[in-house]
C-alpha cells in the first residue's frame, strides 16, 4: 500500500536536475518504489535494491521532465481558443496581454498565470529553457516583432508565430537583417501551427496545440492534475500504470489514472481495456485489498474477434491502494 508521500515529493520536486521514479518490477521487492532526483532518492516505497535491476523488463524508469510552459503573448480569439486546449494537455500557461479587458478573458479561459503589462516588460521577467514554449498571437504585426527579438535572445523548446506565409518570410529577413542568427530564426515556426487547412480560431488554435505536441517534449506521465487530485483526496483511491505493453495498445508505458470509488481521474485509454481496470480497482477498495495487484490484459482473443477490443495487443497494468491520510 501506498501513501500519498510520492505525491507530496514529486509536487516539491527542485527545479532542474534529473528526476525519475523508478519501479521494481520483478524479484521478491517487487512493487518497491523511489523517486530519485539527480541520483539522490526523496521519498521511498519498499526495500528494494534499485541498483541491482538492471534489466530493463525489472525495472520502469519513468523520468519526470520539468513542467512545460507555455508563454501566449497576446489574449485575442485564438489565443483564447489555444489556452482551453493547452491545459487539457498539461501545459502551465502564462499569457501576456497590455489590454485589461482581453487579460480577464485569458483568466476565464483557464491560464495559469496573467501578466497584464507590455509585451517587452513581461518578456524580461520571463527566463525560457527547454522546457518553455512561446506563442505569438499579439494584435498588430509591430507586437509580434517586439516579442519575437526578445524570444529568440532566450533558450526555448518552441517559439512560433501567427501570420501569412510572405508576411513571415519577410519577419525573418527582417529579424535577420536586425542580427539575430539565421540558425535560431530558421527555428521558428512560422505560419504557426501545422498545416491542416484550419481557417476559424478555433480550427487555427487546434493546429497550434497540435504543432506544440509535435514538436515538443513528452508530456510527464505524472501531470500536475493528476498529483493535484491525489493531494486532495479525502478518501482511498487507487493508482494504475502501465507498466508492460506488446503489440498495439492505445497508451504507452507509464501512462496512468487514478481510480476512485465513484469517478476517475485522468485515463489509460478507454474502451474496455479501461473498464476492467477501473472495475478490478473499484474492487480493491470495495474489499480494502491493500496489496498491490498487477493485471493483465490481453486484446488478442475472443473478445477482439466480436469487436470489443481493437488494438491487438497486451497490456499489464499495476494498481496501487493508496491511503491518503497516512503521512509521509
Amino acid at each position: 500500500m501506498l501513501d500519498r508521500g510520492l505525491f507530496l515529493a514529486l509536487q516539491e520536486l527542485p527545479a532542474g536536475g534529473k528526476n525519475e521514479v523508478l519501479t521494481l518490477l520483478d524479484g521478491p521487492k517487487r512493487g518497491a518504489k523511489a523517486l530519485l532526483s539527480d541520483g539522490k532518492a526523496l521519498w521511498q516505497h519498499g526495500a528494494g535494491d534499485f541498483g541491482q535491476a538492471n534489466d530493463s523488463a525489472a525495472l520502469l524508469v519513468e523520468p519526470v521532465p520539468a513542467e512545460r510552459n507555455l508563454i501566449i503573448c497576446g489574449a485575442g480569439h485564438v489565443a483564447q481558443a489555444v489556452i482551453v486546449l493547452a491545459q487539457m494537455v498539461d501545459f502551465h500557461i502564462t499569457v501576456i496581454e497590455d489590454r485589461p479587458d482581453y487579460a480577464e478573458e485569458a483568466q476565464r479561459a483557464g491560464a495559469d498565470t496573467v501578466l497584464v503589462e507590455g509585451f517587452e516588460q513581461a518578456l524580461a521577467k520571463i527566463p525560457g529553457g527547454d522546457n518553455t514554449y512561446f506563442v505569438v498571437l499579439t494584435r498588430e504585426h509591430q507586437y509580434d516583432e517586439r516579442c519575437l527579438r526578445a524570444i529568440l535572445q532566450k533558450e526555448f523548446a518552441y517559439a512560433g508565430v501567427m501570420g501569412s506565409r510572405r508576411r513571415t518570410e519577410l519577419l525573418r529577413q527582417k529579424l535577420i537583417a536586425e542580427g539575430i542568427s539565421a540558425e535560431v530564426v530558421a527555428g521558428l515556426h512560422a505560419p504557426i501551427g501545422l498545416d491542416i487547412g484550419a481557417e476559424t480560431e478555433r480550427e487555427i488554435a487546434v493546429a497550434i496545440v497540435a504543432e506544440l505536441i509535435k514538436f515538443g517534449r513528452r508530456a510527464s506521465s505524472f501531470p500536475k492534475k493528476l498529483i493535484a487530485a491525489a493531494l486532495q483526496a479525502k478518501e482511498p483511491f487507487v493508482l494504475a500504470t502501465i507498466i508492460r505493453r506488446e503489440g498495439s495498445a492505445p497508451r504507452d508505458v507509464g501512462t496512468k489514472m487514478l481510480i476512485f470509488a465513484e469517478h476517475i481521474v485522468a485515463t489509460i485509454g478507454g474502451g474496455m481495456i479501461e473498464a476492467r481496470i477501473i472495475r478490478r480497482g473499484r474492487q480493491m477498495l470495495a474489499e480494502k485489498e491493500t496489496q498491490d495487484v498487477w493485471e493483465q490484459v490481453d486484446m488478442r482473443g475472443d473478445e477482439v474477434a466480436s469487436g470489443h477490443m481493437v488494438c491487438g495487443g497486451i497490456v499489464e497494468v499495476l494498481l496501487e491502494y493508496v491511503e491518503p491520510e497516512k503521512p509521509r
